[in-house]
């Protein structure tokens, strides 16, 4: 079943000369006449689909993590002279060791800390302005099961606002 649907047009030169198409009449213009248009409808017939499927892995079953960084806060506002910021975070379930899984922390983009098993980092000597920090669960191969970040901002006393 096809659905049409048709609008008078109109086309007109207006002062400028520019060619000017509208579904409004205008003082001088023409009706343009529109062709149907052409509409396929394809058959309805099933094609059979290959769905690949990893096989089954030997390794562990990988718990599903959710890990926080609790502080700073997201978007935080943090006043240190000197550039010490302590991170804390969490992870649930707590991680598992026999597994070997850890926290790697990233600090603008670059490597930071880790893997780690220990749910708090101190940084230290970190210049003013806002920064990217997050955190990811990594299993004993350093590959990423789950990751948080959040962004925070360091300010410093400065002579020149005394």
């Amino acid at each position: 079943m096809a659905l049409t649907s048709h609008a008078q047009i109109y086309r007109w030169v207006d002062d400028s000369g520019d060619v000017v198409f509208s579904d409004e009449d205008h003082p001088g213009a023409e009706k343009v006449d529109l062709q149907e248009s052409t509409v396929y409808s394809s058959p309805n017939k099933s094609i059979p689909v290959e769905i690949e499927t990893e096989p089954e892995s030997t390794e562990q079953n990988v718990p599903d993590y959710v890990i926080n960084i609790t502080s700073p806060a997201d978007n935080e506002s943090i006043w240190v002279n000197n550039g010490d910021v302590k991170v804390t975070m969490t992870v649930e379930p707590s991680l598992d060791k026999e597994r070997g899984d850890g926290i790697v922390l990233l600090l603008d983009g670059n490597s930071a800390a880790g893997p780690q098993t220990t749910l708090s980092y101190q940084f230290s000597n970190l210049s003013r302005g806002s920064h990217q920090l997050e955190a990811k669960v990594v299993n004993n191969q350093g590959e990423e099961i789950t990751s948080s970040s959040i962004t925070f901002h360091l300010h410093q006393a400065s002579q020149l606002n005394n």
